[in-house]
């Protein structure tokens, strides 16, 4: 029974990491410049959107022009959890995706907010592809009198490299992710 409720919730968190890994890793081309329409947009205020005040999530209303176009062209866009409170009349370039709500920073910065997040979904990804691969009981079983591992050891070991790689990565960007200036 603890095998089956093991592998229930590993499924239903591969599920759910599977699509927020999904939604950061079209961010994260949405601020690398890879798609969408570039342009700037020029915060007008931001507000703390938590509604009990203990921890802070920045919502800003802003306008989105595109390279070249005029003010007519301007698009009023919300940026949700933004992870930063801007001063008014910050401008930074950016990038509008295909939904109209969509609009990423681009350039260093923007990628360093966004790789943080795919970087612990292939983290997690990682583990749980490694805790169903790895053979059970390891050396234990017939394992200690071969020379090579079994197949499905290196496997799960290979799988297990990702998360060395991941973990790293995600912590560096989040780092510089807070350490970013504001101005």
């Amino acid at each position: 029974m603890k095998r089956v409720l093991g592998w229930v919730c590993g499924v239903a968190l591969a599920l759910v990491t599977g699509l927020w890994w999904a939604t950061a890793t079209s961010d994260l081309a949405l601020s690398a410049g890879l798609y969408g329409t570039p342009g700037t947009y020029k915060v007008d205020s931001c507000y703390d959107a938590d509604p009990y005040g203990k921890n802070s999530r920045y919502d800003c209303d802003g306008d989105f022009t595109p390279d070249g176009g005029t003010a007519g062209d301007t698009d009023s866009v919300t940026l949700r959890d933004t992870g930063r409170d801007y001063p008014d009349g910050t401008e930074f370039d950016a990038r509008h995706g295909v939904a109209s709500e969509t609009v990423q920073r681009v350039g260093f910065w923007g990628v360093v907010g966004e790789l943080w997040q795919v970087a612990i979904c292939v983290t997690v990804l990682a583990v749980l592809g490694y805790l169903a691969i790895k053979p059970r009981g390891g050396a234990a079983r017939g394992e200690s009198h071969r020379r090579e591992p079994s197949r499905r050891r290196s496997v799960a070991d290979r799988v297990g490299y990702a998360v060395l790689v991941a973990v790293p990565v995600g912590l560096l960007s989040w780092i510089a992710m807070i350490a970013e200036p504001t101005s």
